[in-house]
């Protein structure tokens, strides 16, 4: 189990940073839009963490594509659904 949040720390603390701050302000932004329901969200949140994960350069050194698409995915849906979590928490 240890090996596991070794693993999330690195994720989020080192590379992962990007792309979950990333894909929290585009869905920051995506809630401004009147004609985009709030439970689209985290989905937005999930393709830009895709497409971030794919498209820049070296971000999970030694990955190949399709495992770089899905640790992108699990940070963007992370950050916007933790972030609609603690929202939904709070209330």
């Amino acid at each position: 189990m240890e090996a596991v949040f070794d693993f999330i720390a690195e994720l989020f603390l080192t590379n992962g940073v990007v792309i979950a701050a990333a894909s929290f302000v585009v869905g920051q932004i995506v809630k401004g839009f009147k004609g985009i329901p709030n439970s689209f969200i985290p989905l937005i949140g999930g393709i830009v963490g895709i497409v971030l994960g794919i498209a820049i350069p070296g971000i999970f050194a030694g990955k190949d594509l399709i495992t770089s698409g899905v640790l992108g995915l699990i940070l963007g849906w992370g950050a916007t659904g933790g972030y609609e979590t603690i929202r939904n928490l709070k209330k």
